[in-house]
């Protein structure tokens, strides 16, 4: 058995060598090389704000890595440049309370843009201490939308108090 997991020493060095030769571009992956020679410090073009409305919150209790919230998506609007529309009023944010104060957020849910493409949302963020910033990803139909499956997403989220229903403020980013 020694002597096997020996043999298998050279191939398995060849393996982690040539993936970090192709990390640091001494073997050129099509394509992959010449965009990390360019200047790589990420960009951020606006892409739309949405305005979310929110039902109640439903406390579903402590776990062992926090407090479990969930609250009802109820609907909302979305406008940017490129795509506008409302929001569906069925999705959810299950949001996980830590104990170091910070809050874990996961929201899932629908949007129609105005020309009816149906577009699945998924936020995943980071709130607490002033800090609120999410990651998005977009599920869109190939067609007018489909660049929205083609790149990286980031978001802020803040309050909405010229509403008098509870609220979030949504803006999007993709990162260029």
């Amino acid at each position: 058995m020694a002597d096997e997991q020996h043999d298998n020493l050279p191939s398995r060095r060849g393996v982690l060598l040539a993936a970090g030769a192709v990390a640091t571009g001494l073997i050129d992956t099509p394509g992959i090389a010449a965009q990390a020679k360019a200047d790589d410090t990420p960009r951020a073009e606006f892409v739309y704000e949405a305005i979310v409305t929110l039902g109640p919150p439903e406390d579903i209790g402590t776990t062992p890595h926090g407090k479990r919230v969930r609250i009802p998506i109820t609907g909302g609007t979305f406008k940017g440049p490129r795509i506008s529309g409302t929001i569906f009023p069925e999705g959810m944010d299950w949001q996980l309370i830590r104990p170091d104060g910070f809050t874990e957020l996961e929201a899932a849910y629908l949007m129609r843009e105005a020309d009816g493409t149906v577009i699945r949302i998924q936020n995943k963020g980071l709130a607490g201490k002033g800090y609120a910033k999410t990651t998005t990803t977009f599920e869109a139909p190939t067609g007018p939308h489909g660049w929205l499956n083609e790149a990286m997403f980031a978001g802020t989220l803040g309050p909405v108090p010229e509403l008098r229903t509870p609220a979030v403020r949504i803006r999007i980013y993709r990162l260029v």
